[in-house]
């Protein structure tokens, strides 16, 4: 019998008088690239929320690597995100806050370097995220989630602000992230591009999964 990864039970979130998840279920029993499509408030980034413990479901249940998040456990092991919501230090170069998230992490700063070359990053630009663009501070994001070298990635909307050659290179490197063992949860607007990286394509819309594309 396979062990979940992740499932999710008859999930659903309301705030206030408004449902934002609406008995979502699924259950990702395999390591692969997994995309989740649909608009504004369709419903994905409450979904990764639900996922690593950032918000509690009105009903329902998440489990992650066999640990029932916010029962068994607060928020989720062994998940490296990148989400809009949780940003970097704009007063920081990108290499200080790898450095401050690698002593969270409790992991050694020296391959930071590395990390930063391998996101598309000079390790060597000691400028302020402030002054980063929108494609480099994707880029940095990025680099966040790669921080603890964790067995399951969440990339939340990777593809906003980048080019056409941006979105290339997020392709090889999603893609070799997989090769590298990773299950990686990939959100974005443009279902053209999780056709070319996911083996699995959720749809949402207004809070439900809607449809399920196998790639």
């Amino acid at each position: 019998m396979n062990t979940s990864l992740i499932k999710i039970e008859n999930v659903t979130k309301k705030y206030k008088n408004k449902y934002v998840l609406k008995n979502i279920s699924l259950d990702i029993t395999h390591p692969g690239i997994y995309g989740f499509s649909g608009p504004n408030g369709s419903g994905k980034s409450m979904t990764f929320k639900t996922i690593l413990g950032f918000v509690r479901p009105s009903s329902g249940k998440v489990t992650v690597n066999g640990e029932i998040i916010r029962k068994e456990t607060l928020f989720a092991h062994d998940i490296g995100f990148s989400m809009s919501e949780f940003g970097v230090l704009a007063n920081k170069s990108g290499t200080e806050n790898l450095e401050l998230l690698s002593i969270l992490a409790k992991q050694g700063s020296e391959s930071i370097p590395t990390l930063l070359r391998y996101v598309g990053l000079d390790p060597e630009d000691d400028k302020k995220v402030s002054s980063y663009s929108l494609g480099m501070k994707q880029r940095l994001s990025i680099a966040t989630a790669l921080i603890g070298n964790h067995k399951i990635l969440i990339l939340d909307e990777p593809t906003n602000a980048l080019d056409e050659d941006g979105q290339a290179f997020l392709k090889k490197l999603v893609l070799d992230l997989f090769e590298k063992g990773k299950t990686i949860l990939i959100s974005s607007h443009d279902s053209t591009f999780l056709r070319s990286v996911a083996h699995q394509i959720y749809f949402l819309n207004d809070g439900k999964i809607v449809k399920e594309e196998l790639v």
